[in-house]
């Protein structure tokens, strides 16, 4: 976590870097001259015809962005210092416990306001009320502020003040480099031809010198006038945050001794920290209670899930039990079923084929009834020829021959007969004419 801020935080400081725009400004500043958009003999001479004079001239551009931005972050804070950043103190000032809400109002400030030196003032103010648990010397520690914040804005131009005491040195370099240059061109025995070289030398000397002192005294106007407005902001947020913190608290009577107002302090701060360890033994209290009502909602929401899923399981299996159980009785009474039919089947066959039999023996007693009927009818018919050729024979005179001639006919008809099974006819012989006659 510390890498991904430390690599956030890189580009930011490279970007406020009074380096970088002085190495943007210098590189515009040579490429215009290279390119002819500059160009004079008298910018060619101071500023490009030695390395000495690139070299302090880029160093003048860092110079003057530093002290540009310190000028402008000056103005910018200047134009947000009139702002009100608290809201007004009721009578007879503000208590200890007020401070956390005035912190809460500095957070609530927008970004550009909230990173100002005032704002930075009046939140070190207001840390050190509430470390200290008294604002009895809250004065004292704003005269220190303010004297720390001066020592660091003095501070902050160390890297002017060495830009500006290294340009003239670079100019006096390049003019011990210019007379060394034209001490060595110098020729006694050829003193016409050599004095021009000499005289370039010396002209490089003297050009790097002048170039450099002029640099370093518009540099130290820039200062000047830089250091102006930041001292002027240091006084508006000095009388600010006095205005904004002095009187504000409410102060230990002057009439307590100060042991009983440091027992009184530590007193307070007890019971403060008291406060904030109820306040936090609370909010772990219902960070547990939440968390074990969302366990609980998870763990009922789990169970219940659990449940239906056993419960669907269970069901899909005592319906596919079932199922199973229905399909096997189903086929168990369709077998059943069908040997029953068969048998209704076979049973019906039989029957029919003794129904068939039974006509069959019927029509064939019906047949043999109906020859009986006929025999019967011809041995009635019969039965009259006998009892006519008996009445005829009654008075002839061999009746005793024709006699036995008919019992024989007779025992062959009943013999015919008793064949058949039926009831056997009653045939009476008349014998009275022969017996008349025979008296």
């Amino acid at each position: 976590m510390h890498f991904v801020n430390g690599a956030n935080r890189l580009p930011a400081a490279i970007l406020r870097s009074p380096v970088t725009w002085g190495s943007i400004a210098s590189l515009a500043f040579y490429a215009a001259i290279h390119s002819g958009t500059l160009h004079g003999a008298f910018v060619t001479r101071y500023f490009g015809s030695h390395p000495v004079e690139y070299v302090a001239t880029s160093a003048f551009f860092v110079g003057l962005a530093a002290l540009m931005m310190k000028l402008i972050e000056a103005v910018r804070q200047l134009l947000l210092v009139g702002n009100p950043l608290l809201e007004e103190p009721p009578v007879g000032g503000q208590g200890l416990e007020d401070c956390q809400h005035l912190l809460d109002e500095l957070d609530s400030l927008p970004p550009m306001e909230k990173n100002t030196l005032l704002v930075h003032r009046v939140r070190a103010g207001i840390e050190h009320v509430v470390r200290n648990r008294t604002a009895d010397e809250l004065e004292d520690e704003l005269k220190y502020l303010a004297d720390l914040d001066a020592e660091r804005a003095h501070e902050n131009y160390g890297l002017v003040r060495l830009i500006i005491w290294a340009i003239p040195i670079l100019g006096f370099l390049g003019t011990v480099v210019g007379i060394t240059l034209a001490i060595a061109n110098l020729s006694p025995e050829a003193l016409e031809t050599s004095l021009p070289e000499v005289t370039a030398g010396l002209g490089v000397a003297f050009d790097t010198t002048a170039m450099a002192l002029g640099l370093s005294i518009v540099l130290m106007f820039a200062q000047f006038l830089a250091n102006h407005f930041e001292q002027r902001l240091l006084a508006v947020v000095d009388h600010r945050t006095g205005d904004e913190l002095l009187g504000r608290f409410a102060k230990s009577a002057p009439q307590e001794h100060p042991e009983l107002a440091s027992v009184r302090g530590m007193a307070d701060a007890v019971i403060h920290a008291t406060e904030r360890l109820v306040e936090r033994q609370a909010e772990l209290w219902k960070t547990t209670i939440d968390a074990a009502h969302e366990q609980w909602s998870h763990l009922s929401g789990s169970t219940g899930k659990q449940l239906e899923n056993s419960l669907s399981a269970a069901l899909d299996h005592g319906l596919q039990a079932a199922s199973e159980t229905l399909s096997v009785g189903a086929e168990r009474l369709t077998a059943s079923q069908a040997e029953h039919w068969e048998r209704m089947q076979k049973q019906l066959t039989a029957a029919a084929e003794a129904s068939a039999t039974q006509q069959q023996e019927l029509a064939r007693h019906g047949a043999m009834l109906a020859d009986v009927i006929q025999a019967t009818g011809q041995v009635v018919s019969l039965e009259d020829a006998l009892n006519r050729n008996l009445s005829a024979l009654s008075g002839s005179h061999n009746f005793e021959e024709t006699l036995l001639s008919l019992s024989a006919a007779i025992h062959l008809l009943n013999g015919r007969l008793g064949q058949t099974g039926l009831e056997k006819p009653h045939i009476e012989i008349d014998r009275s004419p022969r017996e008349g006659k025979a008296a």
